[in-house]
């Protein structure tokens, strides 16, 4: 009674608690982990990697434009820019310049860069969901993991329920002299064996909560309780049956790792053209302007008129004092900064064209090794593929396998029930004892566990092939 009592409170202790726990569905449980995986993270960087590349391509196309300056302070012997004489005076000087450049010819490089770039962002984009499905298949198991250990718990105590029940009717013989009193101890062993079985079946049910849990990077004490959704496999489509090629073409063109390699394959030979290029003239266009100020360069704060003596004038062989009449400034100052800029602007326009002629192979060097990463590129295709058709026939012959080993475990079981059953009518008869009953509820048992490893042993191979035709994977 008071072993009774007790399962009747923890019953109702875990219901209240089962109440207090959200509710997941696959579809969250995927979205969930999806949108807080590191992976799909580190995926993402990757993908904008590609954009910044892709966007650092499309600029090429136009002219740079940079602005230079400096300043700085000459001791000694220096150049005065205003009068291009040489003094010996300390001075302070400051240049600005503004360049430009923009490249004409070069076989297509830019363009070809800029179609490069676009097929690595759109690799990149496949990469990512390539990430995401992976993770969407991982949980799928691991939320088939759950359900399938959930149902063990629920078959592991409607066996008790029924070793309970066996106990209440093998009381009531022993009272009424049917049976001996020895035939008691057996189920009470039985019932002891069940206890034990359930203990498994719930630490079985909490590994594959936990593992669920991490996929989706929630802390193990989280409150979480996923659907169980009904399951029927009698109107199941029968995707074991579906032809290798079948199931192959829809991956081929569905596989986002598939449709990235063979982007890849596409960038590769772009790069082949990009580094031929480098074997060809080159034209480029330029232009600059610039501007100086130093503190050498002195302009008059006024004039005034007056007579200046012309030294060593001879007339008629007699050396006379000449003088002339001039303006003469009457003090100095700095020419002003703006006034500077201004007035020393300069600016020029060229042309360059450069040649490759020898190199010291480095121009070859690059070609031929973007030939090598075109064959490298091509080569990890095709591994692909065969990985790809390898994995679909095993996932094939796999789900064919379980559907008859489901089949087959489906027969044992009805097999088992008509003979349990029989073994309980002749045990109320008395024709058998209790050792027997159990050995045949024992059989169904076994059977009924083996029939739901069958079941999501066939849901599991199952779902890999609804992954491979690109379908949701869902559980109804």
């Amino acid at each position: 009674m008071v072993r009774r009592f007790t399962l009747v409170i923890t019953g109702c202790l875990l219901a209240i608690a089962l109440n207090a726990q959200e509710i997941w569905s696959l579809e969250r449980c995927i979205r969930h982990a999806i949108d807080n995986s590191l992976l799909v993270q580190s995926s993402v960087i990757n993908r904008d990697f590609a954009v910044v590349a892709d966007q650092q391509a499309r600029e090429a196309r136009f002219p740079n434009l940079n602005v230079s300056g400096s300043a700085g302070l000459n001791f000694g012997r220096v150049v005065n820019p205003a009068t291009n004489d040489f003094e010996t005076e300390n001075s302070l000087f400051n240049n600005w310049g503004l360049n430009t450049g923009m490249i004409l010819f070069n076989s297509g490089a830019v363009n070809k860069s800029i179609r490069q770039s676009r097929l690595d962002l759109e690799a990149g984009n496949q990469d990512l969901q390539q990430t995401k499905n992976d993770i969407a298949l991982q949980v799928a198991l691991a939320y088939l993991n759950v359900l399938f250990a959930d149902e063990n718990v629920t078959n592991g105590r409607n066996t008790l329920t029924l070793s309970e029940a066996q106990l209440e009717q093998t009381d009531k013989m022993i009272a009424a002299g049917v049976i001996p009193e020895a035939d008691r101890y057996d189920i009470l062993a039985q019932i002891a064996l069940d206890e034990r079985a359930i203990v498994d079946f719930v630490n079985a049910y909490d590994n594959a909560m936990l593992s669920l849990k991490h996929l989706l990077l929630l802390e193990p004490g989280y409150p979480m309780q996923i659907e169980k959704p009904e399951i029927d496999l009698t109107n199941q489509e029968r995707l074991e049956a579906s032809s290798l090629e079948t199931v192959y073409n829809a991956a081929y063109a569905r596989q986002p790792e598939i449709q990235a390699q063979a982007l890849r394959v596409e960038s590769a030979l772009l790069g082949e053209q990009i580094a031929q290029t480098q074997l060809y003239p080159r034209l480029t266009i330029g232009g600059s302007l610039g501007t100086s100020y130093s503190d050498l360069a002195k302009q008059a704060l006024g004039f005034e008129r007056q007579r200046v003596p012309i030294p060593d004038v001879y007339i008629n062989g007699e050396l006379v004092q000449y003088e002339v009449e001039q303006d003469v400034a009457t003090g100095v100052r700095t020419t002003p900064y703006g006034t500077q800029l201004d007035n020393n602007i300069g600016y020029g326009f060229s042309v360059s064209l450069s040649v490759p002629i020898y190199n010291n192979y480095s121009n070859r060097a690059s070609v031929e090794r973007a030939r090598l990463n075109t064959l490298q590129e091509r080569n990890t295709e095709d591994q692909l593929k065969q990985s790809l058709k390898t994995d679909i026939q095993n996932a094939l012959a796999s789900a064919r396998s379980a559907w008859e080993s489901l089949e087959a475990s489906q027969r044992a079981v009805d097999a088992a029930e008509i003979a349990y059953d029989h073994a309980e009518r002749r045990f109320g008869l008395g024709t058998i004892n209790s050792f027997e009953l159990i050995n045949a509820r024992g059989r169904l048992d076994q059977a009924t566990i083996n029939l739901t490893i069958a079941k999501y042993d066939y849901l599991f191979k199952v779902k890999i092939i609804e992954y491979y035709l690109g379908r949701g994977l869902t559980l109804r």
